[in-house]
């Protein structure tokens, strides 16, 4: 709504009208900024669920990491504003690691507790 983090051109149902001072006219956008607040709203109510079932010691965290680094890689790519490194960008490659760090760390909490179980 303060006209930064905002994504690139679009004529989507939630697109955004921001005056654009190198066009020097409106244009429509992604709002970035509110897809991401949908995303996390998502997630906590996701999260909130799962909370009294959760199967072993991190798994809400791991979750957590997983859905939002998922998320935040898409979200990214709508950005007009990211940082980058070559053709890369930087926070795409950021969510990507923990994506896969967080499934990793899941996947090894699931088969401990696994392994737990057969033990009982």
């Amino acid at each position: 709504m303060n006209q930064e983090a905002y994504g690139s051109i679009t004529e989507s149902f939630l697109k955004m009208r921001i005056f654009d001072k190198n066009l020097n006219a409106f244009i429509n956008v992604h709002p970035t900024f509110l897809y991401e607040s949908i995303l996390d709203f998502c997630l906590f109510i996701l999260l909130m669920m799962l909370r009294k079932n959760k199967r072993f010691k991190g798994q809400p965290v791991y979750i957590y990491f997983i859905v939002y680094g998922i998320g935040r890689a898409i979200i990214e790519g709508f950005r007009t504003d990211s940082l980058m490194i070559a053709n890369f960008r930087v926070s795409q490659i950021l969510s990507v690691i923990l994506v896969i760090i967080s499934s990793i760390m899941y996947f090894i909490g699931e088969k401990s507790r696994r392994k737990d179980t057969k033990r009982d």
